[in-house]
């Protein structure tokens, strides 16, 4: 456990795109507020070194993993290309730091039950960051669900995607033998990882894309639950889709809008109106019943999941996202590329669909 008085001395691992994007900022934020100071960058890309550096100037750059735990770091972050992120975990690990580790944590289950098992015999904490989970959105909706506030949910239809424009460096993000998957993997990670959080595992799963010898742009799932209500679940890398999350129960509806931290749309059967509803804190200072502030927007919600595993690592918090519920997601994923099967393709031939299908299965 790291005192609650000391400031929470940081790695991070991986300079790239999500780093730039999304964690400098985060980390610069937190660190005017002396919860934390970033100590140490490593990243073989000189350039996302260069740019990281703006953020962090005092921080030193190092070129083996193996030199971080002489820097007296707490918490590594481990935001690398994925095909990496096991394996520098692991090692961060038994160097006694504690790990956030981006999405996917690992490339297979296998390596997923590693690092916790590794995590669980250093003490040391294991995070996932499946930052959706800190959405007031998502959060609200979990309450709803769990509290059955819409009744017996009796299905859901989830759609996520459109034309990648994620800034990759390199082609290997899209190749089968450098990365860990195609659309399920990147964005499916998110989308599975809130679905079981909402209604638990699924019991079936039927599970189709596009994979023919590569990796999926587009895929579908269909699955069924233990309640008897069953989903369907759309993503695209290729394809414009609404990008909304629809749930239906017997009582009402509950729509969300990909992305949005702070709002849901909620309907009641046989109503006539609906609400569009921004999510506020409440107020302790004024009644139960009375809203406060704005609830954490987009920003604000990836912020929060590092002050999270910091609160953990000083004993104030329970993680929101230990590596025990990150699998979860992962083990469905693997299933789902086990029993994959092709989309349909009217467009193709007889003859072209046997080539197809045929490549699909080697996928």
């Amino acid at each position: 456990m790291v005192s609650s008085s000391k400031i929470v001395k940081v790695a991070l691992i991986g300079c790239g795109a999500v780093s730039q994007k999304y964690y400098a900022p985060a980390l610069k934020a937190l660190g005017k507020t002396h919860l934390l100071q970033v100590k140490v960058l490593h990243d073989p890309n000189e350039d996302s070194l260069a740019r990281l550096r703006q953020y962090f100037p005092e921080a030193c750059a190092v070129r083996d993993l193996t030199h971080i735990s002489m820097q007296g770091i707490d918490l590594a972050i481990v935001a690398s290309p994925a095909r990496y992120h096991a394996e520098q975990a692991l090692q961060l690990l038994k160097s006694g730091i504690a790990v956030l580790c981006e999405k996917p944590m690992a490339g297979t289950v296998a390596e997923a039950q590693a690092m916790i098992e590794t995590a669980a015999k250093t003490s040391k904490i294991l995070t996932v960051g499946l930052f959706r989970r800190f959405f007031p959105a998502t959060q609200t909706i979990h309450r709803i669900v769990t509290g059955q506030v819409l009744g017996e949910i009796v299905s859901f239809d989830f759609s996520e995607g459109g034309y990648f424009r994620w800034p990759v460096k390199s082609p290997a993000y899209f190749k089968k033998d450098t990365s860990q998957g195609g659309v399920l993997m990147d964005i499916g990670v998110h989308l599975l990882d809130l679905m079981q959080w909402w209604f638990g595992e699924p019991t079936e799963i039927s599970y189709a894309d596009d994979a023919m010898g590569g990796i999926e742009v587009n895929c579908l799932l269909h699955c069924k639950f233990d309640q008897g209500f069953t989903g369907k679940i759309r993503l695209s890398r290729d394809c414009q889709l609404p990008n909304r999350y629809l749930i239906c129960g017997s009582k009402g509806w509950i729509l969300w809008e990909v992305n949005d931290a702070g709002a849901i749309h909620l309907g009641f059967t046989g109503a006539q109106l609906a609400l569009k509803s921004k999510i506020y804190q409440t107020d302790p200072e004024k009644p139960a019943l009375t809203a406060g502030k704005p609830c954490y927007n987009f920003e604000q919600s990836f912020t929060s999941q590092i002050v999270n595993v910091i609160n953990a690592l000083q004993g104030k918090q329970t993680l929101l996202v230990p590596g025990e519920e990150g699998i979860k997601s992962l083990k469905l994923i693997e299933y789902c590329y086990q029993h994959r099967y092709l989309m349909p393709m009217p467009w193709l031939s007889d003859r072209e669909l046997i080539t197809a299908r045929h490549l699909n299965q080697q996928s």
